[in-house]
């Protein structure tokens, strides 16, 4: 049987390749930072454009974090050019995200999707009452 891993939001096992592996690992980062469950999708195909990896809904329902993951590899900045490729396209057939986040490996980058400010971090997830 090959290895599976548990994914809290599609609530099933799932295939444990290294990607899927990086993707748990944002998620369960998410969960530690305080994003609820129910705010967070994976692997949610957006018409032609491919399928995003992670994507987090604010209280109001707007896409306030849009995530790829990447598996770790010797070439990091090839992983992050092709992830950035990636959330570019998802971009354009989406409503804005407020933030933007890269996951390579162990690595994470997360920005502000209007500035191109790069965070220190994760940025905490927004109160309904803020």
């Amino acid at each position: 049987m090959k290895e599976t891993l548990w994914d809290p939001v599609r609530r099933r096992m799932i295939r444990a390749t290294p990607e899927e592996a990086i993707r748990q690992r944002l998620i369960q980062l998410l969960l530690k930072e305080g994003y609820p469950l129910s705010a967070i999708q994976v692997e949610y195909q957006i018409g032609q454009a491919g399928r995003f990896d992670v994507a987090v809904s604010a209280p109001d329902g707007t896409l306030w974090l849009l995530a790829e993951c990447k598996a770790p590899t010797s070439d990091v900045e090839a992983a992050w050019q092709q992830a950035w490729t990636q959330l570019r396209r998802y971009k354009r057939n989406l409503p804005s995200p407020r933030y933007l986040a890269v996951a390579v490996g162990e690595l994470l980058w997360c920005w502000e999707a209007a500035t191109g400010t790069l965070l220190q971090g994760l940025p905490p997830y927004p109160r309904k009452d803020a």
